[in-house]
């Protein structure tokens, strides 16, 4: 059963042109009542089980830890179409990140995404379950139009999430637009849009459930490890894995303990390399220390 609006995707159609120009689009609606109500009691579950060590804004790639639920999202058909008008035909889910900003907690400078100066064919998917527009609830505010401006300088930071952020000279010239956003709201936003988000004062936490797209042939042009979904409840690699490497993936955290680490997987949703529909989509991955 979806979790989305039935009204989300005549919504996503309408707005999809005004993302050339102004570097992101809301989506409103996004979510269904019922599927609000359960990401919310999701994520409430999971921030109560996650390790005093991991920041609850960093619980990354839960989805291949057994919370099937967030693959169950991010695989949803209406959504791959929407996500279909940034990335292509051929769509890649990198990452899934929790993204739960504690009352009292430091603001997210101002920042870009994207660190390369390509304009890849992605789409950051920024899914809120509270409402967010008010400058107490950590709400995200972006400079519009400025990602036509490809990467800008920055400067060394010691922020403990970024080690490069904008400068204040830079910022100075230009009007920030706070995201106005209510619970089942989402946004999506370009790698090279400038944006940060407020203290979060108000909320026991800022809820927000970020999906990371990436067209496929850009992972394929990189040689990176691509997965796809089997009929079963696991993961099998596109390409036979070459023993004779001694490289890994990206590690995570397992938001569950301290110091226990998994390897991230780029599972393929849609494309040349989809070829199935599972109807169990639990996944198993090795967690290595």
């Amino acid at each position: 059963m979806s979790m989305l609006s039935a009204a989300f995707p005549a919504a996503a159609a309408a707005v999809a042109p005004t993302y050339g120009s102004n570097g992101y689009v809301f989506w409103q609606p996004f979510l269904s009542d019922t599927g609000l109500a359960f990401l919310q009691q999701q994520v409430d579950r999971v921030l109560t089980m996650t390790h005093e060590s991991i920041s609850t804004e960093w619980i990354m790639n839960i989805h291949l830890l057994g919370e099937t639920w967030l693959l169950d999202l991010a695989m949803d058909t209406h959504l791959l179409d929407a996500v279909q008008e940034f990335c292509g035909s051929n769509i890649t889910l990198l990452q899934t990140h929790l993204f739960c900003k504690p009352r009292g907690c430091l603001p997210t400078p101002w920042h870009q995404d994207g660190s390369s100066d390509t304009d890849i064919p992605l789409a950051t998917v920024w899914i809120t379950l509270d409402d967010l527009d008010a400058p107490s609830s950590g709400a995200l505010v972006v400079l519009p139009g400025q990602h036509q401006l490809n990467l800008l300088p920055s400067e060394a930071s010691d922020h403990f999430q970024f080690d490069r952020v904008l400068p204040t000279s830079y910022l100075s010239q230009h009007k920030a637009f706070r995201y106005a956003l209510h619970a089942g709201d989402a946004a999506v936003h370009h790698q090279w849009l400038p944006h940060a988000s407020d203290t979060n004062t108000m909320l026991p936490f800022r809820r927000v459930i970020v999906l990371r797209y990436m067209a496929t042939s850009v992972l394929e042009a990189e040689g990176v490890a691509l997965w796809r979904r089997t009929s079963g409840n696991a993961l099998a690699p596109v390409d036979p894995v070459d023993e004779d490497k001694d490289e890994e993936g990206e590690l995570y955290p397992d938001f569950r303990a301290a110091n226990v680490y998994f390897e991230g997987r780029n599972i393929c949703l849609r494309g040349k390399y989809v070829t199935t529909n599972p109807s169990n989509h639990a996944l198993v991955v090795q967690v290595c220390s």
